[in-house]
């Protein structure tokens, strides 16, 4: 009987543009409503809707990417707030093209249907480049393994690693 292999890591993120301009936006509908408020009701409107759009986006700032990998298949989730868990992505080792650091050039030059990026966004984190096949498309995967991470996929993918 075999036994799945698989490793766990998480990194935590940090905010990105749409948390700083949905906070904008809920202040700026609150200071609206306010002075709204002295002309006519619409004021309480906008002001609940600025409290409601600071609430929304108050979660997603503190988000941490979790990733499952198991034989080589990754899955990844996002924890909001230390509370809510949505998966983001899952792709099975037979999707996956091949794996090597994101400033490697065997990525500069490609061109890839989407994107993702579920790292830390730190200047100094060094990054790895997983590029799968969806639907006969290209896709750029970016997550922020550790070397245990790698280690597993370099074991179970050991021709799809280059560079690591």
């Amino acid at each position: 009987m075999l036994k799945d292999d698989y490793v766990e890591y998480a990194v935590k993120s940090k905010a990105e543009a749409n948390f700083y301009v949905g906070v904008f936006g809920g202040i700026l509908c609150i200071v609206l409503g306010v002075v709204a408020l002295l002309f006519d009701l619409v004021g309480i409107l906008l002001i609940a809707g600025g409290i409601a759009l600071i609430v929304f986006f108050s979660k997603e700032k503190n988000v941490e990417y979790e990733y499952t990998i198991t034989n080589g298949s990754v899955e990844v989730s996002a924890i909001y707030a230390a509370s809510r868990r949505a998966l983001k992505k899952q792709f099975d080792a037979s999707q996956i093209n091949y794996i090597c650091p994101s400033d490697s050039n065997r990525i500069s030059g490609e061109k890839f249907a989407k994107q993702y990026n579920y790292t830390s966004k730190q200047a100094d984190a060094k990054s790895v480049a997983v590029i799968i096949e969806n639907n006969d498309k290209k896709e750029l995967v970016l997550l922020e393994l550790n070397e245990r991470c790698i280690e597993h996929m370099k074991r179970f993918l050991h021709h799809k690693v280059y560079d690591l």
